[in-house]
């Protein structure tokens, strides 16, 4: 086994995170600026995913966040993810982010090796509107019936257990969409708070989707959400097969048989209530997390390519950082 070492994170020590925010009015959003802010600061580890089944069928989506459908007066660039659905033949399947791969990968790669010197650049080979959605959405797991979200914040995953939603879908007459090829039918639901249209392809029997969506005759292609903040596209399907996995911090202790020592991250179960509450701060105290586990912020606002204000943000004075309200998916 590759002993792991510390590293810096960004220009600082592993519990430090540097915030370097664009001011409003710029072409980027503070959406995925903030996700940034409770991000995990170590990355998750890539040794701890644990195989729980095999995959027969992936499709890769675009999750597209418009914030120009919730605040008029911007002008932005839309916010997306690229994210990865892996489809086991008995119904097992896991949701997650590309980005957020990527990014655990390069900061493995550093962590591990011997040569590495400095801070870590996990974001510079993307696009600044591309963010890193660190939730992974597993469908019938543990049990077949069952829903399981893990959110990964600061030095936590935060893992709630559901029932599969049971959404209520109405078959919609409106014309027909190619998406990836396979021409899609459309349906409407209503779930959470939230009205969407749907288009899943009858020619792929399949009952999934992104996200938390599933139940229809069809692979779900494409998604719209009625305000028009939410949208997903498939952009790629393929037949390849390989593990699914689940990030288990005492998986490669056991499968190396050595001592764990203090894992990168810990487990801690919520229910789905705390976790949306979670979500709704992240917003408002954008690095109460990082504070309140020990960590230091430095702020730094940028504006048109200058620093214009860089200070360190303390209990006393983090409130002023607080966002505007930012949407959530899920509204009860």
């Amino acid at each position: 086994m590759t002993t792991q070492r510390p590293i810096l994170f960004t220009a600082f020590l592993l519990l430090t995170a540097l915030a370097s925010l664009p001011a409003r009015g710029q072409s980027v959003s503070l959406y995925g600026e903030t996700l940034k802010t409770s991000c995990p600061l170590n990355c998750r580890d890539v040794t701890s995913k644990k195989p729980i089944g095999t995959y027969s069928y992936t499709v890769t989506y675009r999750y597209e966040v418009d914030m120009n459908a919730y605040d008029t007066a911007g002008n932005y660039i839309p916010d997306y993810d690229i994210m990865r659905l892996e489809i086991s033949p008995d119904g097992l399947s896991r949701y997650y982010s590309t980005t957020a791969d990527r990014r655990d990968s390069i900061m493995y790669r550093a962590r591990t090796d011997a040569n590495h010197r400095g801070g870590v650049d996990l974001d510079s080979w993307k696009p600044a509107e591309r963010f890193a959605l660190y939730e992974d959405t597993y469908l019938n797991w543990p049990e077949a019936g069952e829903l399981t979200v893990r959110t990964g914040m600061v030095r936590e995953e935060f893992e709630y257990t559901e029932p599969v939603p049971q959404m209520t879908w109405q078959f919609l007459n409106i014309p027909p969409r190619t998406v990836c090829g396979y021409q899609c039918m459309a349906a409407g639901t209503t779930f959470r708070g939230r009205q969407y249209t749907v288009w899943f392809a009858p020619e792929i029997p399949i009952s999934a989707g992104p996200w938390k969506f599933s139940g229809l005759p069809g692979l779900i292609l494409a998604v719209e959400e009625s305000s028009g903040i939410f949208s997903w596209e498939a952009v790629g399907i393929s037949s390849d097969t390989g593990d699914i996995h689940l990030f288990d911090p005492k998986y490669d202790c056991i499968t190396n048989h050595v001592s764990c020592g203090v894992p990168l991250m810990k487990i801690r179960r919520i229910t789905r209530k705390q976790a949306l509450d979670l979500e709704r701060r992240r917003w408002a105290d954008p690095f109460g997390m990082i504070i309140s586990s020990g960590g230091s912020v430095q702020m730094t606002v940028m504006q048109n390519g200058e620093i214009i204000s860089d200070e360190m943000v303390t209990a006393a004075n983090r409130e002023k950082y607080a966002l505007p309200e930012i949407p959530v998916l899920e509204l009860e």
